[in-house]
């Protein structure tokens, strides 16, 4: 019996998730799994297959992200990646491609999004060469099992040899111009899950890096455990397909970074090998000094964890000018060559690590995920959600979101007042880092005067699915005693006019990431345009773009002022934008 509960949550017409994966285990049938160059060279099946060999040979494997404007460039950059750490005397062993958010759309689609950085791979030669360029396995997380093109980028990665692929994580994102509802999306992955469970012989691996979901949004680490331990029981109990789980971009500290690492490899089932451990890009900033020594205590850390338990997952250095701008090729072999040292100092120190202090950490996250993970299931079936159907349970906790269902299940304390915060066993470093933000913004305007805000009606948004800057811009404003109305992340252009012109808004703040500031800005003001609307734009965060000529993105901020967007360095420069400090008053 449907309760009165899962028909808020779910539609009625719903189909059943069951036959959808059938469908994809008969879409399967006309798929056959290809076979890379790297595992031509090594004598192996699969991207699985090479990593049990590589563990089994007590090898520390390496991963690299990488994804410049177009295939053709990315396919040049890899190239002379490979040419040179080949004459360093090192090898990188895998990759995860960077594309554009509009490799999740249907191609006739695609023309009407903003692009993104990050390339598209748009015919036959363009997927053959993700394997057959150079002896590297790709692994394709980014807009492939999730989006709206999950059964037809499965299939297409699955026939050239990518056996990874990606990315469970994003399965709540949005897509820039998708005209259809969250079911279809659904709908779509559902079947793609199918058809992986159909290759499980063929080691077809569905990959998920937890930062990309729900848990970059959690504030407790036991929250990271406990909905690994969901991914896994839909993935591989539900649907009957293999999954691996990376997880590291969000967390900067080491003793915290090696114990969820720990963790997870404990709940990971045999045989399988996770894809890889990213390492920390949120402390990185503009001082390269800095992100050197971050990077450094980062590689050494995680690259112990390998050295202990030979897991065969890689390891993936970030160039210290992330913060910046998408890194060049040179920068990227320079990372791995600190990457390799790092592995080597490791060698010589894993003996004297105490590890018995970080298997206790481990245990208390274990312990606390196991809670949060009986604890949704138990929510989903009290409301009325079938836990043995993929679809229902996708759908489900897509539609309740990461806050609320942490807010619910999660293992610490939960709010008793709309006011609260949920209060975490282990807080992880994106809350602790929220918490600093917003601290060190609240003291800094407690020494100043407001303006008189009640007249602002300010919208803020983001356009890419990064939130932690939207965050800290909403807390500012409260400060200023301004209630932003949230926009929240990838709102498209006119999704974001819609919500200006609605809200009566006096202004609009735009916090963006992705390489697309400029072509996202002149969407926006077109879009305004065309309502009648003229209020201040302001933009914050990575303010580049992808230009014809340059390798990585460029910064645009001239640009931007030059078509009327108020370029943003930092909360300070809103405020004085908007006027909401007062000038001192006069004694």
């Amino acid at each position: 019996m449907t309760s009165a509960t899962n028909l808020t949550l779910l539609p009625r017409d719903l189909p059943d998730g069951r036959e959808l994966l059938e469908q994809g285990h008969r879409l399967a049938a006309d798929v056959t799994v290809g076979r890379s160059l790297l595992c031509e060279e090594h004598g192996v099946r699969s991207e699985l297959a090479y990593k049990r060999k590589m563990a089994a040979e007590g090898r520390i494997m390496t991963t690299m992200n990488i994804g410049l404007q177009t295939w053709s460039d990315t396919a040049r950059a890899m190239r002379s990646i490979h040419e040179e750490t080949t004459r360093r005397g090192f090898r990188i062993d895998r990759y995860q491609m960077q594309m554009d958010r509009r490799m999740g759309l249907p191609p006739d689609l695609r023309a009407r999004a903003a692009k993104e950085t990050g390339p598209l791979l748009e015919s036959p030669t363009d997927w053959a060469g993700t394997t057959g360029t150079v002896p590297i396995q790709p692994g394709l997380g980014d807009m492939m099992i999730g989006s709206p093109m999950s059964v037809q980028n499965a299939s297409n990665a699955l026939a050239v040899g990518v056996t990874y692929i990606g990315n469970m994580g994003q399965f709540n994102w949005k897509y820039p111009g998708w005209p259809g509802t969250d079911v279809d999306q659904m709908v779509e992955m559902v079947k793609a899950l199918g058809l992986m469970a159909a290759k499980h012989d063929d080691d077809a691996t569905m990959q998920s890096y937890l930062d990309d979901g729900f848990p970059a949004q959690f504030s407790d680490y036991c929250s990271y455990l406990g909905w690994a331990m969901f991914e896994r029981r839909l993935v591989e109990d539900v649907v009957g397909a293999r999954l691996a789980i990376s997880y590291g971009g969000l967390t900067h500290s080491p003793v915290l970074k090696t114990a969820v690492t720990l963790a997870l490899e404990e709940i990971t089932s045999e045989g399988t090998c996770n894809p890889f451990y990213h390492c920390n890009t949120t402390a990185y900033t503009a001082d390269i000094d800095r992100n050197y020594a971050t990077l450094g205590v980062d590689m050494l850390y995680l690259t112990l964890v390998q050295q202990r338990l030979a897991t065969g997952a890689a390891v993936l250095p970030i160039p210290v000018t992330e913060a910046l701008r998408i890194p060049s090729w040179q920068e990227i072999v320079e990372v791995h060559a600190i990457a390799r040292r790092a592995a080597e100092y490791a060698a010589t120190l894993v003996d004297f690590v105490d590890w018995p202090r970080l298997e206790a950490i481990r245990d208390q996250l274990l312990a606390g995920g196991r809670r949060f993970y009986d604890n949704l299931l138990n929510g989903l079936t009290d409301l009325g959600v079938d836990i043995d159907d993929p679809l229902q349970m996708l759908l489900a906790v897509r539609r309740l979101g990461a806050v609320e269902i942490e807010n619910r299940f999660g293992a610490g304390t939960a709010p008793s007042e709309a006011s609260e915060d949920y209060e975490p066993i282990l807080p992880t470093d994106t809350l602790s880092d929220f918490i600093s933000h917003r601290s060190a913004v609240r003291q800094h305007f407690a020494a100043q005067r407001p303006a008189e805000s009640s007249c602002h009606r300010i919208v803020v948004a983001s356009s890419d699915v990064h939130e932690f800057g939207m965050r800290v811009v909403t807390e500012a404003l409260r400060a200023l005693g301004v209630e932003p109305i949230v926009g929240g992340t990838s709102v498209d252009p006119d999704e974001l006019a819609d919500l200006a012109l609605e809200a009566g808004c006096t202004a609009i703040l735009v916090s963006t990431h992705n390489g697309m500031a400029l072509t996202y800005a002149e969407h926006l003001l077109r879009e305004l345009g065309q309502r009648r609307l003229t209020v201040p734009v302001l933009f914050g965060g990575t303010l580049n773009q992808d230009m014809e000529g340059s390798d990585t993105p460029i910064d645009v901020r001239a640009q931007l002022r030059e078509i009327g967007i108020i370029a943003c360095d930092d909360i300070l420069d809103i405020s004085a934008a908007l006027g909401l400090v007062a000038e001192p008053a006069v004694r």
